[in-house]
């Protein structure tokens, strides 16, 4: 009887042992897929994933290639890992007050507006834009959005700055955001061409923009894996003018573009961003960033290789035009900008300037130049710098130019330049450094003394006209 009661109670145990487990294991099997179902679940975006002032962000251009944009649904992985690199930008987010257009919040912008610089300039001579800021604002109250408020640049034939407030927000964001969330919103914003003391005309855009938040799910990028993320599209409608009253000039024209953004909680700007058109459906992308650090930008195969060469070495001033000769390829479709240094007294001849491929120079000034020139095409930039390229004279009856080997002496040198010759007292020195760039000058009086105390170390030359002669010698200081 005991044997029996041992083994009923034995068998008792095993069973409640088996219950316990599965009840166990049914409770496990519960919380993690309540625990599988929140690491899924969509994202909700808001104001406070939004730039704020101070903000330092970075990120990256890709070449277009051909990438699908289009795919989108819930709970979707989005995959763009083999996004190239083309070229990085640093945005800094500002305060109104610390951008050169705090003036604007006389007319209107809101103080607390925030101003990323989007370009340094646009276009060339006179008519270009330098100093480009977008200005945006964050409401973080009800109704909470993030909004464009308007925009500041300063034109070159202008030298205050100027701008533009939006008299209808563009509302890009209408907070909070969610998985099937759609919005349309109106805007318009008028530029002044100058600024509140002379106007050239104005730029006017106005037009609506329809949100709609499509997808969510991850997204993979160069930058991060399995980012969560949602997926908004925007399309906007939007008629640019142009007026000009003094040239009886106005015209309008469209610019209909849709945006994709992939925004997450974890960054300030979207994770990736794509610009382009839609026709019939069929969308074509134009821009594509994305958020990112900092990496090295490959050279392009297809980007310029500068080179240049001049039709003489030396001359004189106010005499000889000197001509530029671009052996910059590929040659098509390439801009350049030419640099002087020293820049003084060097004038653009024959019809040319510094946006010339082949310009013509006349200088002013006696001394040794060096020539910079820098080349853009569609693949990006690059430049070459020849130094000391350019010897020149005055023209005022000197015999010629040389460098004496007992000039001055101790090379290298350390606190003194001494110079040896008794004509050279009451000349001025010129000293170039290794870039060619003027950086002292110095009265020698009777002891003869060039002070070298100020100068880092490196490699120096000193021009100087005495005795109806100009005299150059090179030197090290340590």
């Amino acid at each position: 009887m005991k044997f029996f009661i041992e083994l009923v109670k034995f068998k008792i145990n095993i069973i409640f042992t088996t219950y316990r487990s599965n009840r166990m294991k049914k409770v496990l099997t519960i919380i993690m897929v309540l625990m599988a179902a929140k690491l899924d679940a969509q994202i909700t975006i808001t104001a406070s994933n939004m730039p704020s002032i101070g903000d330092t962000i970075r990120y990256t251009t890709a070449p277009t290639g051909t990438f699908n944009f289009v795919k989108t649904g819930a709970n979707y992985a989005w995959d763009y890992s083999t996004l190239g690199i083309a070229s990085q930008t640093l945005d800094k987010y500002q305060a109104l007050t610390s951008t050169p257009y705090a003036t604007l919040a006389f007319t209107g912008m809101p103080i607390g507006a925030i101003g990323v610089k989007i370009a340094d300039s646009i276009g060339q001579g006179q008519a270009a834009f330098k100093n480009l800021y977008n200005f945006y604002e964050k409401r973080t109250s009800a109704p909470s959005k993030w909004n464009a408020v308007g925009t500041g640049f300063t034109l070159s034939a202008l030298s205050l700055p100027a701008g533009g407030v939006y008299s209808d927000k563009d509302e890009i964001y209408s907070f909070p955001l969610n998985y099937s969330d759609k919005d349309s919103t109106t805007f318009a914003v008028k530029t002044l061409l100058g600024n509140f003391l002379f106007s050239l005309g104005y730029y006017k855009q106005k037009g609506y923009r329809i949100n709609t938040v499509e997808g969510w799910g991850t997204i993979t990028t160069p930058y991060g894996n399995n980012i969560s993320c949602l997926k908004i599209k925007s399309y906007i409608n939007e008629i640019d003018s142009l007026v000009i009253p003094t040239a009886s000039l106005k015209v309008g024209f469209p610019n209909i573009r849709v945006e994709y953004k992939w925004l997450s909680t974890a960054e300030k700007i979207p994770v990736l961003e794509v610009t382009g058109t839609e026709i019939a459906g069929v969308f074509t992308p134009t821009t594509i960033k994305y958020r990112d650090r900092f990496r090295a930008v490959p050279p392009s195969a297809f980007g310029p290789k500068v080179k240049f060469t001049v039709d003489k070495a030396s001359g004189k001033t106010n005499t000889d035009t000197f001509k530029l000769s671009n052996k910059t390829t590929p040659a098509f479709g390439t801009g350049y900008t030419w640099t002087i240094t020293p820049s003084a007294g060097v004038s653009f001849v024959k019809s040319s300037n510094a946006t010339s491929t082949n310009p013509s120079l006349v200088f002013a000034n006696a001394g040794v130049y060096t020539v910079k020139c820098a080349a853009t095409n569609f693949s990006g930039t690059a430049d070459s710098t020849a130094v000391n390229m350019i010897t020149i004279t005055s023209s005022s009856g000197l015999k010629n130019i040389a460098e004496p080997s007992n000039l001055a002496y101790p090379n290298p040198v350390q606190n003194e330049l001494h110079f040896v010759n008794p004509a050279l007292e009451n000349a001025v020195c010129h000293v170039f450094n290794a870039a060619g760039q003027l950086i002292k000058e110095q009265l020698l009086t009777n002891n003869l003394i060039l002070n070298c105390t100020d100068l880092a170390a490196g490699n120096y030359t000193v021009v100087i006209n005495g005795n109806n002669q100009l005299y150059y010698h090179s030197f090290i200081k340590q």
